[in-house]
């Protein structure tokens, strides 16, 4: 498991208790700083540990049907790594004795204590269960980290010398061009003398015009290299509509999109816009995964939409009635009274089930491609922004919303 990106979520917490006062109880107390769901009974939560992942379970002792100590038994068996809370207004020695081997992480009485008590220490608890998520990942999948490692040091390796032999190459060629342009210019010039008393040279004249054009044009393309994000990959600044443009062409060969009559379209933002903090190639490292998982999910001869538009404060994005259910990464990070930009990127293909969305931002193995989430993730967290993502519940379609301080 990814913990920087893990750590970028909000902690969601399951309440399994049968009593409506609880709920409202820890609604009212912690439900601004967790994202929290609710559960009655014992059964209806086993349901929801399988099909979602939490970062931490508060659950009643003494529930009808099925008892929290029971509960927390069958439940370690889809999740073994969730850490449980157990709230009771009383305890006995056998409810003791049969939570020891559960190794639960406390015991809480109700009524809830003071904050000192409770809410002060949720942040220790949430953190028991991701380092136990974390140490069970790096336990099954070391050799497939090793050589994720070894193969990304490759790419990086080959990236990195694939650049600077082509800088090395547009560098020669803006010279070659440069001389060429000049030897041109000198031509045209004699030429245009002569041409004054020998009519028949106009044509001749013409030719070496529209070749120094041609080469005023080249000219104009090699230095454009060399104020791009290609041209200094650390320092060059991550302006939207150029990026976006590399970004499309980039996913559009990574997915194949092409073969299968797949396109983008895209609504450039109305002046430069540059986002801060970050440079052009870490903008594009954030694109590329955001726009190729969406021609990897949307079907054959259809459409990806890239739109931009400025938003006055990035927190306004996440309370706007499009995206307020999404789910949103990094809030407690983001730099959330600074002005922005949102680049929403939607297709036709369903939402994103959100376990599996929350394993693809953690780097764990999902159903999605090999497009990896590492640049979106350390992107977003560079920047300081706000990413949401439609979720099974909470949109009819696939969409990503990238909001970012400029």
């Amino acid at each position: 498991m990814n913990r920087v990106s893990a750590d970028l979520l909000m902690p969601r917490i399951l309440v399994v208790d049968d009593e409506r006062q609880i709920h409202a109880s820890l609604r009212l107390r912690i439900g601004s700083d967790y994202d929290l769901a609710f559960c009655f009974s014992a059964r209806e939560a086993l349901d929801r540990i399988e099909r979602e992942r939490f970062d931490l379970c508060i659950a009643d002792i003494h529930m009808p049907e099925m008892d929290g100590l029971t509960f927390v038994e069958e439940a370690q068996k889809t999740d073994p790594e969730l850490g449980f809370i157990f709230l009771s207004a009383f305890d006995t020695d056998e409810n003791l004795r049969r939570a020891i081997p559960l190794q639960v992480f406390d015991f809480i009485g109700k009524p809830l204590p003071d904050r000192d008590g409770f809410e002060d220490r949720i942040p220790g608890w949430i953190e028991q269960t991701r380092n136990r998520r974390h140490q069970r990942a790096l336990a099954q999948h070391s050799k497939e980290m090793v050589q994720d490692l070894q193969s990304a040091q490759l790419e990086r390796e080959v990236e990195l010398v694939a650049s600077e032999s082509a800088r090395d190459a547009l560098l020669q060629t803006a010279g070659l061009l440069t001389t060429i342009h000049a030897h041109l210019l000198s031509s045209s010039t004699l030429l245009n003398q002569r041409a004054k008393s020998d009519p028949s040279l106009g044509h001749l004249l013409r030719s070496l015009e529209e070749a120094r054009k041609t080469a005023d044009a080249a000219i104009l393309v090699t230095e454009s290299f060399f104020d791009s994000a290609y041209g200094n990959r650390d320092t060059s600044p991550a302006v939207v509509n150029p990026g976006l443009r590399h970004a499309i062409n980039i996913a559009t060969r990574m997915s194949h999109a092409e073969e299968m009559h797949k396109t983008v379209d895209v609504t450039p933002a109305s002046d430069e816009v540059i986002v801060r903090e970050i440079s052009g190639i870490d903008f594009l490292l954030m694109m590329v995964p955001a726009i190729g998982l969406a021609l990897y999910t949307t079907a054959p001869e259809t459409t990806v939409r890239v739109t931009t538009e400025h938003v006055a404060r990035l927190e306004n994005a996440s309370r706007d009635s499009r995206y307020r259910q999404h789910l949103w990464i990094n809030r407690r990070n983001a730099l959330t009274s600074h002005a922005g930009v949102t680049i929403t990127v939607t297709c036709g293909a369903a939402p994103l089930n959100r376990a599996v969305a929350e394993a693809w931002l953690k780097g764990a193995s999902t159903p999605l491609p090999a497009i990896t989430a590492r640049g979106l993730v350390l992107g977003m967290q560079k920047a300081k922004g706000l990413l949401g993502i439609a979720v099974e519940s909470s949109g009819e379609v696939f969409q990503l919303v990238l909001v970012l301080p400029t």
